[in-house]
């Protein structure tokens, strides 16, 4: 009885052991590449600093109010900085964009900008070649797609990733303002003026034009690039924006992780198993004697 009871003690530790379930990790190691980049920290008396230290902070403080600029001066966007955060078996850079990688996605990024807005999309066939040209330049002047602002970044060791960028919740005063520059001009206002009116027409029909800066992610080598044209209220603006408009919008993007792959039993687990088994089935033959 002594031996069975020992198999049987030995045999429920290891089914204990086995249904445990560990929650994957939500830290992720942090470290900067590069160094054009700065930290905003919404301090109005130090609002912009430098180093590592501030910046994953920052990345990783839960506060949407401060956020690190990649690709920090000049925006010449001939460079990619970011930085880079490793979970699990997970290796993940962001960075920002160059201009000669966002010539390769152009096309998509443009269509996948119509797709959002009907009214931009409903005239933009009816454009000339010049006046998309002139209206791509508007839209992707006013964000500045090689400087992206990233306020929060999470990986988790299942792969799954979290991040949230800053930018404006509506782009289309800035938009409109540029096409009456261009109308301003008497050449352009000759040529193009119907149709920079018809485009202006259509923003006039959207609540909000809202198109976030682009992020490069780079998941264990394999890259693909981050926008997306939907934001929520931040509830507030850059200090140091006298137009108060800066961050004011919030831009999410995610990615599921895979769930954890289910574990082949070891030999000696089995053994234990089979000993939990043969407790059972002797029990029953002793019950049937009795």
């Amino acid at each position: 009885m002594a031996g069975l009871l020992n198999k049987f003690v030995v045999g429920a530790s290891v089914v204990v052991g086995m249904s445990a379930v560990v929650a994957p990790a939500q830290a992720a190691v942090l470290g900067m590449n590069g160094s054009d980049y700065k930290t905003y920290t919404h301090d109005i008396n130090n609002l912009w600093v430098g180093g590592e230290g501030a910046a994953i902070d920052a990345l990783t403080d839960g506060d949407l109010t401060t956020n690190v600029e990649l690709n920090y001066t000049g925006e010449s966007d001939d460079k990619n900085v970011g930085f880079t955060a490793v979970a699990g078996d997970y290796t993940v850079n962001v960075s920002s964009v160059t201009d000669a990688e966002f010539l390769t996605f152009q096309d998509k990024w443009v269509a996948d900008l119509m797709d959002a807005y009907a009214p931009l999309k409903a005239v933009w066939g009816g454009l000339s070649s010049n006046v998309q040209t002139i209206a791509k330049n508007m839209f992707t002047g006013v964000v500045g797609s090689g400087d992206v602002n990233v306020a929060e970044f999470s990986l988790d060791e299942t792969g799954a990733i979290s991040m949230q960028t800053m930018g404006f919740f509506d782009l289309k005063p800035r938009v409109n303002m540029m096409i009456g520059a261009a109308l301003s001009n008497q050449m352009t206002a000759m040529l193009f003026g119907a149709e920079l009116n018809a485009l202006s027409g259509a923003l006039g029909q959207i609540d909000a034009l809202q198109i976030s800066e682009i992020a490069k992610v780079t998941i264990n080598g394999q890259s693909e690039y981050v926008y997306g044209f939907n934001a929520t209220n931040s509830g507030f603006v850059a200090l140091d924006d006298v137009a108060g408009k800066s961050y004011s919008g919030v831009y999410a993007w995610s990615k599921a992780g895979q769930p954890p792959v289910a574990a082949v039993p070891e030999p000696s687990t089995m053994l234990g198993l089979m000993a939990v088994g043969g407790l059972f089935a002797a029990a029953k033959r002793k019950a049937n004697k009795a």
